[in-house]
């Protein structure tokens, strides 16, 4: 894929200047992930279809596919395509259409270019609001290049001029952070520097890579001291001077600074169940649990910066476009679902999923991927419960940039009690109208009385929402219902109350006269049984023949 430019200024190799991705893969990056990376491309340009090509190669090849998660080949494409930068000289500059150019008058083109920051991922959040995320350390990569413009020679006259070219270097580059020196590196046309970010996650800043191009040259000025009777000079006098020159080149990013940060509650239910609050300071990919999941709304794609689609090679001869070798490529992530969903669903439940609303954003026109056409949630935390007894040591959550990630352990999480509740209702009075009825809330280990007033949660009579007092009781009198009286306790969220309760549900049956009759002889009838079953067994042992009891009658 090298573009090769010839010692002679003009003899360029130049390719077809129309835009499009490679047909092939290259720099180790396998065929099926290959053709999966090149999102908003017209589709079925990416090759032809081979007899041996996979399902997903050739699905690939003819629509977009999103990614569940940041894809790894994006960083070893774009490492593999900035070695790709044409070989050039001092006669020639070569850089993409939308460089920043700098003349002088005797360096010109000179530019300095950013290709990539890795690991990256432009971040679709909302239409307005889409920031470039990067790593807190990873690595900037650009091209650098110049011609150097050497004054033609002036032979004519008692004044000759000669110039010659004698050094010409990029002496170094630099990454400075919000004006902040971060790093430098050797000059370089396709320079490489590893970046930090100190600064506060979520926070924009400014990346900044520059280059120092210096370039010196000869400059021969002969003028004739004496003539000869013909006219023509006889005797020459000679300086040599050395004219340097210097320019300073810079391209800017916005970046923000990515670094995932988790916080929460845990906690164990009576059951065995692990309850867990998992609260984050950017957004995530979702994290995870020991017998599942719990995803955000996110998904991926990979698309190529059309930036760098042609290079313009500027000469003495003038300008010309070529295609370009480098196709460097962006990931890009974008929200696919309306809120945080588990799995499995039969052993994740999600509680609640603290969050505000956000319009989605539109893709690209020439992206063929599904997108939210209503608002979703952009969560900063979420509650769930698990079917596990699993001991969790750590809680790990994953990012939206490539390789970055939390691992909490769970011993810096608080932790909550849970206990089971236990929940009574006695019928204190019961009217052909009406119906008092006393409900008595306890922890079910100990019977401390729940007071509902103080803390959050309540309990609800035949849909009547009531607070239990300090003694853990509450009597209301309701419309007499036709069949009997139910309540519920709903207790509050565990992670806002402590200690935490589970919920619990109780009936009482109001009694009429005719039920209230045969609870009467019910009463009555179990104990006499009783005692006729026990002279019947003795009856049987013993053989004193008093059964039947009427027997003498």
């Amino acid at each position: 894929m090298m573009l090769l430019i010839s010692p002679l200024v003009g003899a360029i190799a130049v390719g077809p200047t129309t835009a499009h991705p490679p047909n092939s893969t290259d720099h180790d990056v396998s065929e099926e992930t290959f053709n999966k990376l090149w999102s908003a491309d017209q589709d079925g340009t990416n090759g032809t279809t081979k007899d041996n090509e996979s399902a997903m190669e050739q699905l690939g090849n003819g629509t977009d596919i999103p990614f569940d998660s940041p894809p790894q080949a994006v960083e070893q494409w774009n490492r593999g395509e900035h070695q790709e930068f044409p070989a050039t000289n001092s006669s020639v500059s070569i850089y993409p259409p939308d460089a920043d150019l700098t003349d002088e008058r005797f360096i010109r083109e000179a530019y300095i270019e950013i290709f990539s920051v890795q690991p990256a991922t432009h971040a679709r959040l909302s239409p307005s609001h889409q920031p470039l995320y990067v790593a807190p350390n990873g690595t900037l990569r650009g091209t650098v290049d110049y011609r150097v413009a050497v004054p033609p020679d002036d032979t004519s006259g008692d004044r000759r001029v000669f110039w010659s070219l004698r050094d010409h270097h990029i002496e170094e580059t630099t990454l400075f952070v919000d004006g902040a020196y971060n790093s430098s590196a050797p000059g370089s046309h396709t320079p490489a520097l590893s970046y930090t970010l100190d600064d506060i996650a979520g926070l924009s800043q400014q990346v900044t890579l520059q280059a120092n191009i210096s370039v010196r040259l000869q400059k021969t000025v002969q003028l004739c001291t004496n003539h000869n009777l013909d006219g023509e000079c006889a005797n020459w006098w000679t300086s040599v001077s050395y004219p340097t020159e210097e320019v300073t080149v810079s391209d800017s990013v916005q970046v923000t600074k990515y670094e995932l940060v988790v916080v929460g509650f845990m906690a164990r239910y009576p059951n065995g169940d692990l309850g867990l609050v998992v609260f984050k300071n950017q957004p995530w990919l979702g994290h995870k649990l020991p017998n599942g999941d719990v995803r955000g709304v996110w998904r991926f794609y990979s698309a190529r910066d059309k930036d760098w689609d042609t290079l313009v090679v500027d000469s003495n001869d003038g300008q010309r476009t070529i295609h370009s070798p480098l196709h460097p490529l962006q990931v890009n992530a974008y929200p696919i679902e309306t809120g945080p969903t588990p799995t499995p669903r039969r052993n994740v439940t999600i509680l609640d999923v603290y969050g505000r609303q956000i319009e989605p954003p539109q893709l690209p026109d020439k992206v063929q991927l599904d997108i939210l056409s209503e608002p979703y949630t952009a969560s900063f935390g979420i509650a769930t419960r698990t079917k596990t007894e699993e001991n969790l040591s750590s809680v790990r959550a994953w990012g939206l940039v490539r390789g970055v990630h939390a691992n909490r352990p769970t011993e810096q999480f608080g932790r909550v009690q849970i206990h089971e509740s236990n929940l009574t209702l006695s019928v204190r009075n019961a009217t052909e109208r009406t119906a008092t009825v006393q409900v008595c809330l306890e922890r079910a280990t100990d019977g401390t009385p729940i007071n509902t007033a103080r803390r959050d949660g309540y309990v609800v009579v035949n849909d009547r929402r009531l607070n239990t007092s300090e003694n853990g009781t509450v009597t209301v009198t309701l419309e007499r219902p036709p069949d009997g009286v139910s309540a519920r306790y709903e207790p509050g969220h565990w992670w806002q109350n402590r200690p935490g309760y589970t919920g619990d549900t109780a009936t009482a049956l109001l009694q009429g006269p005719i039920l209230q009759l045969l609870a009467t002889l019910f009463r009555f009838s179990v104990p006499v049984s009783l005692f006729l079953l026990a002279v019947f067994i003795i009856d049987r042992f013993t053989g004193w023949r008093v059964w039947p009891p009427w027997r003498g009658l």
